[in-house]
Parts: structure tokens; sequence; C-alpha cells
């Protein structure tokens, strides 16, 4: 079993992104479920930091797609064979991660990586498996939950499900909260059942591959918590006369996308499940133009 001090050693530095990130707690009564927060892409007095964010995120593909120890040994080895030059080495390092990422389908690989940020920050639990890649049909979006970490709640390990929901589409908040919720509730379901489609690869750390072995055999039985993250257009005006104006527009805005949805919506799903689900409700203006920006 591994130590919740091991686990910390292990997680990736969010500081830089968060940097550039507004992120605030909603109360809500319409909303069910552990916890319910708001986020949006900062602002230094009345400008967005919306080049900062995107650059932020991009950089941190890195390590969403190596661990640092395989970073480190990539470096070496790239250094060696080209003349130690540390800006060719760490280029070409770059380049195959973000190889990794299917060209013409962001939406999807932009909700993994604030997933995988946000997981990391707010839980402090480190990726330990990851779906399986599908490369005969890259233009089909896999199954499964985007993200399994592992956290602790002061010495018990906990695993932590992730789904990532990106609509940049207008007036579709309540479509893309109501499929965020329907889908971590059927990675929950299906998730042991389904462990043969994860893997764990160049992410993880090596403390750490021993478990996620167990783990895919049903060896080791977690508590489970469930993380949505929600990315969506948003519509109304956030203009303000000043930075502080600005961030309680964005907080009102979220309370009242989350407010006014169906109460009922929960009715009839486990309670005990519900109770377990933590929802990041991400606002953005011209998403679209934002996606394009990213996967440049």
């Amino acid at each position: 079993m591994i130590a919740p001090s091991d686990l910390n050693a292990l997680l990736t530095n969010t500081a830089s992104l968060f940097e550039n990130i507004h992120y605030f707690e909603c109360a809500t009564s319409s909303i069910k479920g552990k916890s319910s927060r708001g986020a949006a892409i900062t602002y230094a007095d009345l400008v967005e930091r919306r080049a900062d964010f995107v650059n932020e995120l991009r950089i941190s593909i890195c390590n969403w797609v190596f661990s640092e120890s395989k970073f480190n040994a990539m470096l070496q080895e790239e250094l060696a064979v080209r003349g130690h030059s540390m800006a060719n080495a760490s280029a070409r390092i770059v380049e195959l991660a973000r190889s990794k990422f299917r060209s013409g389908f962001p939406q999807g690989q932009f909700g993994e990586l604030l997933l995988f940020n946000f997981i990391q920050h707010f839980f402090k639990a480190a990726p330990i498996l990851r779906k399986m890649p599908i490369t005969t049909n890259p233009s089909v979006e896999r199954h499964g939950a985007d993200a399994i970490h592992v956290g602790f709640d002061a010495e018990n390990p906990i695993l932590y499900l992730g789904e990532a929901k990106t609509y940049s589409s207008k007036y579709k908040f309540s479509s893309a909260f109501e499929a965020a919720v329907d889908s971590i509730i059927k990675s929950h379901d299906e998730i042991h059942s389904e462990l043969n489609l994860y893997v764990f690869d160049e992410f993880i750390e090596p403390p750490f591959i021993d478990f996620a072995k167990k783990i895919k055999r049903n060896e080791i039985s977690l508590k489970t918590e469930l993380v949505s993250v929600i990315s969506y257009e948003e519509t109304g005006s956030v203009q303000g006369a000043d930075e502080k104006e600005i961030k309680k527009k964005m907080q009102q805005m979220v309370s009242d996308r989350l407010n006014a949805l169906d109460p009922n919506y929960f009715s009839g799903m486990n309670p005990h499940v519900v109770s377990r689900m933590h929802f990041f409700v991400l606002p953005f203006w011209g998403l679209e133009g934002l996606l394009k920006e990213f996967e440049k």
C-alpha cells in the first residue's frame, strides 16, 4: 500500500495554472452532491488572462503524458543525441507529448487536461490509471471515466473517478450538466467490470505501478468519490467596473445556472452515490475560439 507521503511527492505542481483561474464555492438549493464549485479564467483588473491560461494548460500536457521520472530520463537521452542543447531536447519531448493528442478534437483533450489538473489541485490525488487509446479510429471518443486518481482522507486511500464535459454551443448548460451526471454515474457503476480498458503508462511514477496493478485486478477495494468538470459557453455579460465586480458577476452567473436546474433531476438516483459527487462548473466566453487557441 502506498503512503500519503509517497503520494504527495508524485503530485504535479498546478500553481502556475491556477494563478490564471478564479475559483469559488457555490451554495445551491438545486444541486445535490458533496461539493459544488465554480471556476473561470481570472482577470487582471479589466483584462482576462486568457492567453496565460491557455499557455499554462498546454504546458501541463507534458505532465499529463509523462511522469517526472520518465520526463527526466527522456530529457537526458535527448540531450545526449542533440549536443546537450536544452532547447532542442525540451522541444522534442513537448512534440512527443502533443502527439499523444488527436488533432481536430480539442474539446475532449481540453476537458481531460482541466480534469487532470483540478483533481490534483483540489483533492491532492495523483493519476494512477488512464483509458486505453483506441488507435483504429481516432475520431471516436473512448468510453469510461476520463480520469482515475488516488488520494487520501487521513490515512485512508480514496479512488477519484473523473469525467469532463465541454460544450462550446450556446444555451447548452443544462445539457452539459445532465450529461456529466449521467456519465459519471455510468463510470461509477461500470468501473470494476471495465478496468481491463485502463492502462498505467508513462504518466505513472514507478512507486505506483504495483498499486495500479492491484486496482486493475480488483485486489484493492477503495472508497470512491466522483468528480465532474463541466465547461460551457456562457452568454451573460461579465463586464464590470473593476476586477472585484467582474469576479462577483462570475460567481453569480454560475450560482444562477445551478439554481435554475430542475431539483427533481436527482430523483430516483442512489442518494449514497450522489453524496459522493463533486462538481466544478466553468463558464467561458468565446469557448470555440479558446479551443482553437488551445489546439495550435
